[in-house]
């Protein structure tokens, strides 16, 4: 049995192709909208798990190999899955999304690092998520222009909301959003910065970078936490040649 962590596009992509070729797959989403991307045929725990779930949900399903393919961001759960893989004896594969060449780029180690490099700025467009909103809270509580793009979901809304940010200064959009979408609501928005996390390929920085470049304005890059991972395969078809390769899985 293999269990992809598909909280991403690649982990759902890889979690659909390894159960095409005729593997079992079990497939983890932390949102009910993660679940519902997956598809028909692929069985999906939803909800988050700590290293205590992951040690149960390996002995309990059998689990042989573990696929991690959450954001890059999401070090706590990669965590707990690579600590409870070596416990349970299950081997794990990290996929990893191909790095950006963010030359062009402001990068910075950290959230706070992000938000102290906004404050020369008067108007800041984020593109960040939700999950770290509030470490920008500042800007907006001091009178900044922050504009937030985020997935419009109720929870999500219902955050910025709390945290003191109004109608005009959300955009509730699902992406991928092309170069040309990026540059008009950059310009739209007349941001004077972007900030964005070194999300990969799949996650769009290219576009944001290259529209920012478009208007001559600076763009915030806040680097991928750092994290030692046992195994790291970062081409999908070689992944999938890996996994049919150990085995009946």
């Amino acid at each position: 049995m293999i269990l992809v962590l598909a909280g991403t596009k690649d982990g759902r992509e890889i979690a659909k192709k390894l159960s095409e070729k005729g593997l079992k797959v079990i497939a983890t989403a932390v949102t009910e909208y993660g679940a519902s991307l997956l598809g028909k045929g692929i069985e999906v725990l939803k909800g988050p798990l700590d290293e205590g779930g992951f040690i149960e949900l390996i002995k309990n399903r059998g689990i042989e190999i573990v696929v991690d393919a959450t954001h890059p961001f999401a070090k706590e759960v990669s965590l707990n899955a690579i600590n409870a893989s070596v416990k349970m004896g299950s081997k794990y594969i990290r996929f990893e999304r191909q790095n950006v060449d963010y030359k062009n780029a402001f990068v910075v180690k950290s959230f706070e690092e992000a938000e102290k490099a906004c404050e020369k700025y008067d108007s800041i467009f984020l593109t960040i998520g939700s999950k770290n909103l509030e470490k920008f809270k500042y800007l907006w509580d001091a009178g900044k222009k922050v504009t937030v793009r985020v997935l419009p979901l109720s929870s999500v809304i219902k955050k910025c909301e709390e945290l003191g940010l109004t109608p005009k200064d959300i955009i509730a959009m699902e992406g991928p959003f092309s170069v040309d979408l990026n540059y008009q609501m950059f310009k739209e928005k007349r941001a004077e910065v972007v900030v964005t996390k070194e999300s990969g390929y799949v996650g769009g920085v290219l576009e944001k970078l290259e529209a920012a470049e478009m208007l001559g304005i600076p763009v915030i890059l806040i680097e991928r936490p750092s994290i030692n991972y046992p195994v790291i395969i970062r081409d999908e078809e070689a992944l999938i040649d890996v996994i049919l390769r150990a085995g009946d899985v």
